[in-house]
């Protein structure tokens, strides 16, 4: 087996690889509910991407891969007898702690069923680039970049683990303070300072992915899939932050994700926190929905229950390995 760099040759072996791991077994119109059974060659872009992420689709891969390589985020595949056996992307990036500088895998693919050994040797050697690159740590969320079946005999240890919560909008208190919110204007430097709650994924990826500046998303149309609420707020009493709240369209019933972005000290504060999340879900009623869901570490799950917030019981951890 070979290890190299990817190429843009690569790119229909690695959607092949891809779509052979099709976490829902079968294609729909839409697949979160199973809804609308349909052949692969019927779904549009947005609809494969839906399957799980740009690798779906050729057409979105290819802009995907090339986006990057321009910002030289290393990309490589394991090739074995002429043909794409695994892949590993890895994003390179800096926020405030506890993350700091880092590489982080963003995703792992093997085929299925995952073949460890070919997963082994992609982290590894994608370690390798990072150092030579001049980073000293390598990240990986396998719940949704995968990997987790070799992070631990590898050296990982858990940095940070995102829960879920969820809530009937009504039952939330609304804030007992003003606030004023000034809209993001889809600039990325505008949050710097800012930590997200919600860190299954790198902070820019998400962001990009959810304003669908990454081009990727453009091209796949999911701004058009989606109403997006994105803000920083400066209320009268608790200290600024910023709310990104988002209704995809293709869930039924509605709901809507609440992404909160905070100043790292704020983070053990229990009512600051609880006051935060009451603005996040006044923002977020705007979107329409009854119900919300939100993300958070565990020590945000206290504020979140006092303000009738449920779950927060399943872990989504975030694992470094130092070198």
């Amino acid at each position: 087996m070979i290890v190299r760099a990817a190429s843009a040759q690569d790119a229909a072996g690695i959607v092949g690889l891809q779509k052979a791991a099709n976490p829902y077994g079968d294609w729909y119109r839409n697949p979160l509910q199973r809804l609308g059974p349909a052949s692969y060659e019927d779904l549009t872009p947005l609809e494969r991407y839906l399957h799980g992420g740009f690798g779906m689709d050729l057409s979105l891969f290819r802009r995907h891969l090339y986006e990057l390589e321009r910002r030289g985020f290393p990309v490589l595949v394991a090739e074995e007898g002429g043909r794409i056996v695994g892949e590993c992307e890895t994003w390179l990036d800096e926020e405030p702690e506890p993350f700091g500088r880092y590489a982080e895998v963003a995703r792992l693919a093997s085929g299925s069923p995952l073949n460890s050994a070919v997963e082994r040797d992609l982290i590894t050697r994608a370690a390798e680039r990072a150092g030579k690159l001049g980073y000293r740590a390598l990240d990986l969320s396998p719940r949704h970049s995968g990997g987790g079946s070799v992070a631990r005999d590898l050296g990982f240890e858990r940095l940070w683990d995102t829960r879920t919560f969820a809530a009937d909008v009504a039952r939330v208190p609304r804030p007992d303070e003003e606030f004023r919110t000034k809209f993001l204007t889809g600039d990325y430097a505008a949050l710097h300072g800012l930590l997200p709650l919600n860190h299954g994924e790198p902070a820019r990826w998400r962001f990009e992915t959810l304003t669908a500046l990454w081009p990727a998303a453009q091209v796949a149309s999911l701004q058009d899939a989606q109403k997006l609420l994105a803000v920083t707020v400066m209320p009268e009493k608790t200290p600024s932050f910023a709310v990104l709240a988002v209704r995809r369209e293709w869930l039924d019933p509605a709901v809507a994700e609440i992404d909160v972005w905070l100043e790292p000290r704020n983070l053990k504060m229990e009512r600051t926190i609880a006051a935060m999340f009451r603005i996040a879900v006044e923002v977020a009623r705007k979107l329409g929905t009854r119900r919300v869901e939100t993300y958070a570490p565990p020590p945000a799950s206290k504020a979140l229950k006092g303000l009738g917030f449920s779950g927060g019981g399943t872990e989504d951890p975030w694992l470094r390995w130092r070198f």
